[in-house]
């Protein structure tokens, strides 16, 4: 019987330690995937503003073509200088020479400016919402389980029920 005492205690005393440190791992998952949710919904907010017309009209000589699109490792953007002022862009889906009308980024991340030329090239950029929403779901469910956990619990017994499996508490109360 003492030793059963004895484990008892010791297990409650590494139990804080144990506890922080799970803390310390769910928060920095939490940033991983709110980093990659946050990066990964740019492009997407970039093309609807480039549909609705956002960023000034350039007029663009293109004079490295692209090769490929902007999906997968092989795919390198064309280069091209604005007529105005001499900046160098990046587009896709364009030839040495070609001279487009193009729009800059909305939200440029990254050492080189980029721009869309077309609402194809652009709408290229929506497959971003596929990260987003599978590092932006568990982010969101990370951060309601952080903020307001009684609502995740509900949630939780609402798909419990709706599952038919028996199981799981009733929505915590304050």
């Amino acid at each position: 019987m003492p030793d059963t005492k004895v484990e008892t205690v010791t297990s409650t005393a590494k139990r804080p330690g144990s506890r922080i440190l799970i803390v310390l791992l769910l928060a920095l998952f939490g940033l991983c995937l709110g980093s990659v949710a946050l990066f990964s919904i740019t492009q997407p907010v970039n093309v609807v503003a480039y549909w609705l017309g956002y960023g000034e009209t350039m007029r663009v000589k293109v004079t490295t073509g692209s090769s490929g699109s902007s999906f997968g490792s092989d795919g390198r953007p064309g280069e091209g200088r604005v007529d105005a002022d001499g900046r160098t862009v990046r587009l896709y889906g364009v030839d040495a020479g070609d001279v487009v009308t193009a729009r800059p980024r909305l939200i440029d991340i990254g050492a080189e400016p980029y721009a869309y030329h077309s609402a194809l090239r652009a709408a290229e950029d929506l497959v971003w919402l596929i990260p987003t929403a599978l590092f932006g779901f568990p982010f969101a469910l990370l951060l309601l389980g952080v903020f307001a956990p009684q609502r995740l619990s509900r949630v939780t017994q609402w798909l419990n029920n709706r599952s038919g499996k028996p199981g799981g508490s009733p929505p915590a109360t304050q």
